[in-house]
């Protein structure tokens, strides 16, 4: 029986051993390179920027009690989202009911009190020109007549001759006759002078007639005063200006009235409550603060002695949680702030708070409170 031979596989088994080998010491070279080009771009980024903190803020609009008062009713609650103008809290001020209420009905009584009087005064309007219109009406008959009997009788003509010798049958003597036979209106005001002298006569109905005209005047002058005098003396005026009076204090307690009910002058979220249902106020006395999340801004820590590197209008770099880059200006620095002391390593150190103020595009909407990286070139 022959013996057949076998090939040994030792020598492609080495070869594969080897290639995996080289593939993993390729990708660990590979891992390493990448890691030390982002180490070193992280370095090169670190000499190029400084790193700073700086907290997500909203601006703080606090919701104060306008004069002393006591909580009555709360609107809405702890983080809830409002619109400009809602209502948050109604307040309750027992005197000042009390004070609206009075003035009310002050303002009631008047009304009725100045009715009365300017129904008065019609009545009494009423009787007082139906008098003077009277007089005028007999004023403007006697003018009437007498300047009729001046056309009648025209200056220079007299009863019995005219303007010559008088002759029978004339047509002047049947008009004189004619005219003596009329029935005379009594009380007309027209004294013919004695004498048969009818110039005269003429004259003295010319002057009538001008001082029926001049009390015709007279009469329409107290006719259109009458109103007013008669308003005056009745105290329908003195009553108008008391209700005006009244009813402008009534305005400002209904002013004072609205405002025992706290809106919301922005949208924003509702923060924390101090003050509950039946505390008592003070004028003045903060109650809840709204969080203007239209107007964020960052709280920048600062080391106390870099202050000076951040004045007011230095740029910064910003980038939020999740990548997102933006821009900042340092906007103040608090001269009220107090230093806050570090932590870690510079616990010795302290740090000052700058506020920081939104520049370009708008910030992403995180909530108050998230850590924000602040860059700023060296």
């Amino acid at each position: 029986m022959e013996s057949v031979s076998v090939a040994s596989p030792e020598p492609n088994s080495a070869e594969e051993t080897r290639l995996p080998a080289s593939r993993k010491r390729i990708a660990l070279f590979s891992l390493v390179s990448l890691a030390a080009g982002i180490a070193v771009a992280f370095w090169c980024e670190r000499l190029q920027y400084e790193q700073f903190s700086g907290y997500l803020q909203a601006r703080l609009r606090t919701v104060a009690a306008p004069r002393e008062a006591q909580v009555s009713e709360i609107l809405v609650e702890s983080g809830m989202v409002v619109m400009a103008g809602q209502q948050l809290v109604r307040l309750h001020d027992s005197a000042f009911d009390q004070r609206y209420e009075t003035k009310q009905r002050e303002v009631e009584s008047l009304e009725i009190e100045l009715s009365q009087r300017q129904a008065q005064l019609e009545v009494e309007l009423e009787l007082r020109r139906k008098g003077v219109l009277e007089s005028i009406f007999d004023a403007r008959l006697k003018s009437a007549q007498a300047a009729r009997a001046r056309h009648t009788f025209p200056a220079g003509m007299n009863r019995d001759g005219g303007w010559g010798a008088r002759t029978p049958g004339s047509t002047f003597d049947r008009a004189a006759a004619n005219a003596e036979d009329r029935p005379q209106i009594e009380q007309v005001g027209t004294v013919q002078p004695a004498g048969n002298g009818i110039g005269e006569g003429g004259k003295g109905s010319a002057s009538e007639v001008e001082l029926c005209t001049q009390y015709i005047e007279e009469l329409e002058r107290i006719n259109r005063e009458l109103p007013a005098k008669i308003s005056r003396s009745m105290g329908v005026d003195l009553a108008g200006a008391r209700l005006a009076h009244a009813r402008a204090e009534l305005a400002r307690l209904d002013t004072q009235k609205r405002e025992l009910t706290l809106v919301a002058e922005t949208s924003g979220m509702v923060g924390v409550f101090h003050k509950g249902v039946g505390d008592h106020v003070a004028a003045h006395e903060p109650i809840v603060q709204l969080l203007d999340e239209e107007q964020p801004y960052l709280l920048l820590q600062v080391p106390s002695p870099r202050v000076s590197d951040f004045a007011p209008g230095t740029l910064v770099e910003l980038r939020f949680p999740g990548g997102t880059k933006g821009q900042g200006r340092v906007e103040e620095i608090p001269p009220q702030t107090s230093p806050i002391p570090g932590a870690g390593e510079s616990a010795s150190e302290t740090v000052i708070t700058a506020h920081v103020e939104p520049v370009g595009k708008l910030w992403p909407d995180l909530p108050f409170g998230s850590l924000v990286e602040v860059r700023r070139r060296r």
